[in-house]
């Protein structure tokens, strides 16, 4: 049971930090932008950016909770073990779309 906590954690962490680059406060938590040069970070829009992650740890938040509760069901016997395996693969398949995706956007959609 100690697993799905710490994952209810890691998902209220997520949706901290995506409550906070969604209202745009939290650049300096996106890495490689809060140490790139003035010049560098002038050729990209910091709200646009700060909205694109922010849109991504929301999306994370929500396969994290997905995942407490399909953790909780297998730990109280309610799911065989065998039916996570299209769960895991589905949530890997997510987030890498979703990382591939999100690096588009920045480098595209967020120049200036």
């Amino acid at each position: 049971m100690g697993g799905v906590y710490f994952i209810l954690v890691m998902a209220a962490l997520m949706f901290a930090i995506s409550i906070t680059l969604l209202a745009g406060k939290g650049s300096w938590l996106i890495a490689g932008y809060n140490t790139a040069s003035p010049e560098e970070k002038a050729k990209y829009d910091e709200k646009k950016m700060c909205r694109a992650m922010g849109i991504f740890c929301l999306l994370l938040t929500l396969l994290l909770c997905a995942m407490a509760y399909l953790g909780y069901r297998l730990e109280a016997g309610l799911m065989a073990e065998q039916a996570m395996l299209p769960f895991s693969i589905f949530f890997i398949l997510v987030v890498v779309l979703a990382v591939v995706a999100t690096m588009f956007y920045t480098n595209r959609r967020c120049r200036r």
